[in-house]
């Protein structure tokens, strides 16, 4: 009987788990939000049984066991800091569409030049060549140098992840199609619903996009991996790219609309979102303690709210003052230095997930980063939204155009504007049901996102040899022909050839007809 017993354990882990792989996550993106999102898939990946080494520059404080960091160390502090190159964060804000391209490109080579000079860096390249690794998972968002580690340990299967939406030059790197009629760039202010000029404008967006990431990022990306992976035989970084088996993305149709997907790209919208925990009881009193309820305030991890001016800070207080039935809880870095009524209080630190699943919460004011608009949406909490930069203006927008939003620009706002907006998404009951319709929609799925993320990632380790039955085609032939411009172009030239002859023809016959009209005069 005890050995049944010993063999029906056995037989269970290895059904559930397989084994215990070793797998590597490389994630040089220097984001509190981002860290959240991959952190959910190291420790799922963990809780099935496998051994998780992170190259980050955000690490945990807890230790969790078969969990492993590496921090790259001076990430953070050179692009917020003392780089030269240092990044302020409000001043990207307040760039155009059009500087703001040239920027972001810009903090993505920063970011990944100053990962280059880690000492963390050091500690993995340090590793053993023959050093197995499983699988690697790579947070491809900003792209980067670091996929020389597939060829430093010996090409195991690779999956990328991003937590941003799904950013176009991964739909070409997965053989996706890319679709600027409906589909706006991640740093416009359009909507899927685009005029025709705002599709010509668009379209000019995904093109300089185009020509910063090929012919500039890459380029320099492809020179700090050489520079950082001293091996003679290692390929131009859009070779390593090739290896890519699938892609998971932080996509869903209930939060904004993205085109079709390859069969190699997954989508796994929300898997940061998991069931609520129990609140710090003096935050759950407070929520509580809202007569009509409580307002969640939260700018996110990279603007703060400290960074805002003193005239701004003013009347976001005097505003939640003149609204008692209601109660603020705002995340703010810092002492704020100013009197706060008894509806108001400040937290350094909350944990916005467990917070908008309480059902005394009735609003929430957001940067509308993507991961803050999942979680009100999949909470049905309707968002007062105050973007920055990047992805967050499209968000709110979309959040506007489906009735569970208002958009409000934070370097304009006047108080009476600001009020005006706070009853108005708290008291018109149309914004609550609206968010409560998308609710449903989100949360009905066959299995959670981070399931689904990780039935694929324990997927890419039992099919490594067999990657090609889900590729798209497109991954071989290039998107100029997957996308068909050969044969346009193809059509193009016959009918240009058609024109010039007819053209000709026509020319000669003129010719001949005014040779004759001579002859006879």
């Amino acid at each position: 009987m005890r050995l049944k017993f010993i063999f029906f354990v056995y037989f269970f882990n290895f059904v559930t788990f397989g084994y215990g792989a070793n797998i590597l996550f490389l994630s040089p993106l220097a984001s509190p939000s981002h860290h959240n999102w991959n952190r959910n898939l190291y420790l799922a990946m963990v809780k099935n049984g496998h051994n998780v080494t992170a190259l980050s520059p955000d690490i945990d404080q807890d230790i969790t066991e078969n969990l492993h960091y590496i921090k790259l160390d001076g990430v953070y502090e050179g692009i917020h800091n003392s780089s030269d190159d240092a990044i302020d964060m409000i001043d990207f804000a307040k760039a155009s569409e059009w500087q703001a391209f040239k920027v972001f490109w810009h903090y993505c080579t920063v970011n990944n030049h100053l990962a280059a000079k880690s000492q963390g860096l050091q500690t993995l390249l340090n590793y053993p060549d023959t050093f197995k690794f499983d699988l690697i998972v790579m947070d491809y968002t900003i792209g980067g140098f670091l996929i020389g580690f597939l060829h430093k340990f010996r090409y195991p299967p690779v999956v990328a992840v991003t937590a941003f939406s799904v950013p176009h030059y991964f739909t070409k790197t997965f053989g996706g199609h890319r679709q600027p009629s409906y589909i706006p760039h991640h740093g416009s202010r359009f909507s899927d619903s685009m005029t025709f000029y705002e599709r010509i404008i668009n379209q000019i967006y995904y093109l300089i996009d185009d020509y910063n990431y090929h012919f500039k990022f890459i380029p320099d990306q492809n020179e700090l991996m050489h520079e950082m992976f001293k091996y003679k035989n290692l390929p131009h970084i859009t070779e390593l790219q090739k290896y890519f088996g699938l892609a998971l993305v932080n996509v869903h149709p209930a939060v904004e609309q993205y085109p079709p997907l390859p069969s190699n790209m997954i989508p796994v919208g929300g898997l940061q979102i998991v069931d609520p925990k129990p609140l710090n009881p003096e935050i759950k009193s407070f929520i509580e303690a809202g007569k009509q309820g409580t307002v969640l305030f939260s700018l996110g991890t990279n603007v703060k709210s400290e960074m805002l001016d003193d005239v701004m800070k003013k009347m976001f207080v005097s505003v939640f003052a003149e609204l008692p039935q209601y109660n603020f809880l705002w995340k703010y870095e810092s002492d704020l230095k100013i009197s706060l009524p008894k509806n108001v209080m400040i937290q350094a630190w909350l944990k916005q997930n467990d917070i908008l699943a309480h059902k005394n919460l009735k609003a929430f004011i957001s940067h509308c980063g993507l991961m803050s608009t999942q979680e009100a949406t999949w909470r049905g909490v309707p968002v007062v939204g105050m973007p920055f930069f990047a992805d967050q203006r499209r968000n709110i927008i979309g959040l506007v155009n489906r009735g569970t939003g208002i958009e409000l620009d934070v370097f304009t706002l006047k108080r009476d504007e600001f009020k005006a907006a706070l009853l108005e998404i708290l008291e018109n009951p149309k914004y609550y049901e609206n968010a409560q319709r998308r609710a449903h929609v989100f949360q009905d799925q066959k299995e959670k996102p981070l399931e689904r993320a990780v039935f694929w990632l324990e997927w890419a380790m039992r099919h490594k040899n067999d990657f090609h039955i889900i590729q798209s085609p497109v991954q071989v032939i290039g998107s100029f022909i997957g996308n068909g411009y050969d044969v346009m172009l193809f059509g193009l030239a016959i009918v240009v050839v058609f024109i010039l002859t007819i053209f000709k023809c026509y020319q000669k016959f003129c010719n001949k007809k005014s040779e004759q009209k001579e002859k006879l005069n």
